[in-house]
């Protein structure tokens, strides 16, 4: 459980630098990465909250459901808040939403980078030895 606390971690602080440089580079998106990164990081939340103690079908079901139903919320959301402009500024915005939406899944491939999760050397030794008692 310690590990998707970790990745909820990391995942926040991709979303801190994320609305920084958006809000100083392109300002009128900050709004959309915001949104993004708050869905991203909510939704792993609850899913955390639903694999907590005995799993049920039911609840995981409901979950998903919750997830899919809040990312289409948000993309309604932009997408009617962005229809009477410039389609350069709806590409923009939807840009911005989906680089807010993968702060979760940034948190989970830096997570498992050899810089923050060491391999643990037990398994590599061990796997070493199978290896070399199947090439004899």
């Amino acid at each position: 459980m310690k590990e998707l606390h970790v990745i909820s971690i990391i995942g926040l602080i991709y979303a801190i630098i994320l609305s920084l440089v958006t809000f100083i580079f392109f300002r009128d998106y900050t709004l959309y990465a915001v949104l993004g990164s708050a869905v991203s990081l909510f939704n792993h939340s609850t899913a955390i909250h639903a694999a907590k103690g005995e799993l049920k079908t039911e609840r995981l079901v409901l979950n998903i459901a919750q997830r899919y139903v809040f990312y289409l919320i948000i993309v309604v959301y932009v997408y009617f808040d962005t229809k009477d402009l410039d389609m350069q500024i709806v590409s923009n915005s939807f840009i911005f939403l989906v680089l807010g939406f993968f702060a979760t899944k940034i948190g989970v491939f830096l997570y498992y980078t050899p810089l923050i999760k060491k391999p643990k050397t037990e398994i590599i030794e061990k796997r070493g030895e199978e290896n070399h008692d199947v090439s004899d």
